[in-house]
């Protein structure tokens, strides 16, 4: 039978390991040294990072803000506010394609620029740096067009652990319905369904003062060793822990 609290502490361990091994290094997000030092010296090349991370490699949506300043010339919030749809489409568009999805990424960072100038006073930092609620910030990242649960409790989760940034609680950082959380979730038995209801409110269960830890540990396990096919239990961190439900999960679409 498997042990619960046992499984729960090796997947918070196998991310905090992670986080040492990593922390301060120069790849955290992107092994793009440059495009790396912007989105922890800029708040908009940040906000920029988690808006992209959709339907490509983590490291390559990190990287695009730094791709885009240096193909625009520029990265602020008033100037791509003002920036031409078409242009802007057109550029996402130019081979390499910055994005598997180019018009619609193109479309929500005007969009996203024009909220942030409006309700953030342009400063994407406004978003988060008034001592809030952890889960007050997941809200607000949530009204932006395409930023939803995934993406906002991923941003809240790094900001407050990896950035440092001042909340009134951690119970409001929720785990991210991610692919890889979600198949780790299954093939572990801490859920039986794939639904995000479920699985949130599984991990609000086993740590309410703050869901969001088990998250890192889960989405490198689903990353690096619980494969859709061919998973390599042996090799994984949380083996002696998991019941190692392989059958589960295979289906799973993002």
């Amino acid at each position: 039978m498997t042990d619960v609290k046992k499984l729960q502490q090796a997947i918070i361990d196998t991310g905090e390991t992670w986080i040492k091994n990593n922390a301060g290094s120069e790849a955290f997000f992107t092994s793009n040294k440059e495009a790396e030092r912007l989105i922890w010296d800029d708040p908009l090349a940040f906000f920029l990072g988690v808006l992209y991370d959709q339907g490509i490699k983590a490291e390559r949506a990190w990287e695009l803000p730094y791709i885009l300043k240096n193909k625009l010339g520029y990265l602020d919030v008033k100037s791509l506010a003002e920036t031409d749809e078409d242009f802007l489409i057109k550029l996402f568009n130019t081979k390499p394609k910055l994005h598997r999805f180019p018009e619609t990424m193109a479309k929500r960072t005007i969009k996203a620029c024009k909220l942030i100038l409006t309700k953030y006073n342009g400063s994407p930092e406004n978003i988060w740096n008034d001592s809030p609620r952890s889960g007050d910030i997941q809200s607000r990242f949530e009204e932006f067009n395409g930023i939803g649960q995934k993406k906002a409790s991923m941003a809240t989760n790094i900001l407050v652990r990896d950035f440092g940034v001042d909340v009134k609680d951690r119970s409001g950082i929720d785990i991210s319905y991610d692919i890889h959380i979600r198949r780790v979730f299954l093939r572990t038995g801490i859920v039986e369904k794939d639904d995000m209801k479920v699985i949130v409110e599984k991990a609000r269960e086993l740590n309410p003062e703050y869901p969001g830890t088990l998250d890192l540990g889960c989405w490198i396990i689903g990353r690096d060793f619980c494969h859709p096919n061919n998973p390599e239990c042996s090799k994984c961190p949380i083996s002696e822990h998991c019941p190692k439900l392989t059958d589960k999960g295979v289906d799973i679409k993002a």
